[in-house]
Protein backbone atom coordinates (compact mmCIF):
# COMPACT_ATOMS: atom_id res chain seq x y z
CA UNK A 1 0.00 0.00 0.00
CA UNK A 2 1.55 3.27 -1.19
CA UNK A 3 1.75 5.97 1.87
CA UNK A 4 -0.23 9.07 1.13
CA UNK A 5 1.82 12.30 -0.18
CA UNK A 6 2.29 14.53 3.47
CA UNK A 7 -0.01 17.35 3.74
CA UNK A 8 1.70 20.70 3.70
CA UNK A 9 0.37 23.27 5.98
CA UNK A 10 1.54 26.92 7.21
CA UNK A 11 1.68 27.17 10.79
CA UNK A 12 1.74 29.60 13.47
CA UNK A 13 5.64 29.41 14.84
CA UNK A 14 4.30 30.09 18.55
CA UNK A 15 2.62 26.71 17.85
CA UNK A 16 5.42 24.90 16.78
CA UNK A 17 7.64 26.26 19.38
CA UNK A 18 4.81 25.16 22.36
CA UNK A 19 4.57 21.71 20.42
CA UNK A 20 8.35 20.90 20.68
CA UNK A 21 7.92 22.37 24.82
CA UNK A 22 5.88 19.13 25.12
CA UNK A 23 7.42 16.66 22.80
CA UNK A 24 10.16 14.53 23.65
CA UNK A 25 11.67 15.54 20.21
CA UNK A 26 12.61 19.41 19.59
CA UNK A 27 12.88 19.02 15.86
CA UNK A 28 9.67 21.26 14.60
CA UNK A 29 7.96 18.25 12.05
CA UNK A 30 8.67 15.67 14.95
CA UNK A 31 7.25 17.65 17.71
CA UNK A 32 4.02 18.28 16.04
CA UNK A 33 3.41 15.32 14.85
CA UNK A 34 3.69 13.74 18.75
CA UNK A 35 1.50 16.63 19.91
CA UNK A 36 -1.30 15.56 16.46
CA UNK A 37 -1.07 11.59 17.09
CA UNK A 38 -1.62 11.94 21.39
CA UNK A 39 -4.25 14.30 21.18
CA UNK A 40 -6.75 11.28 21.21
CA UNK A 41 -5.04 9.71 24.88
CA UNK A 42 -4.85 13.05 26.34
CA UNK A 43 -8.78 13.92 25.87
CA UNK A 44 -9.63 10.14 26.65
CA UNK A 45 -7.53 10.57 29.85
CA UNK A 46 -9.04 14.12 30.30
CA UNK A 47 -12.38 12.60 30.03
CA UNK A 48 -11.69 9.42 32.54
CA UNK A 49 -10.48 11.84 35.30
CA UNK A 50 -13.71 14.07 34.69
CA UNK A 51 -15.61 10.85 35.22
CA UNK A 52 -13.43 10.35 37.99
CA UNK A 53 -14.09 13.27 39.70
CA UNK A 54 -17.86 13.26 38.96
CA UNK A 55 -17.26 10.21 41.55
CA UNK A 56 -15.24 11.47 43.87
CA UNK A 57 -18.21 14.21 44.25
CA UNK A 58 -21.09 11.99 44.74
CA UNK A 59 -19.31 9.59 47.28
CA UNK A 60 -18.32 12.67 49.19
CA UNK A 61 -22.38 13.59 48.84
CA UNK A 62 -23.30 10.67 49.85
CA UNK A 63 -20.77 10.36 52.86
CA UNK A 64 -21.79 14.07 54.03
CA UNK A 65 -25.49 12.08 54.39
CA UNK A 66 -24.55 9.62 56.30
CA UNK A 67 -22.44 11.82 58.86
CA UNK A 68 -25.27 13.65 59.11
CA UNK A 69 -27.49 10.61 59.93
CA UNK A 70 -24.15 9.04 62.46
CA UNK A 71 -24.72 12.80 64.07
CA UNK A 72 -28.20 12.41 64.75
CA UNK A 73 -27.93 8.73 65.65
CA UNK A 74 -25.03 10.13 68.35
CA UNK A 75 -27.47 12.78 69.34
CA UNK A 76 -30.57 9.94 70.20
CA UNK A 77 -28.02 7.74 72.11
CA UNK A 78 -26.84 10.91 74.35
CA UNK A 79 -30.25 11.51 75.34
CA UNK A 80 -31.01 7.78 76.35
Amino acid sequence: MRKPDPITLSLPPHLVQQAALYAPSRDPFDAVCYILQDYPNVVGELRQLRRRVADLDAEGAELDALLAELKVICARVLDL
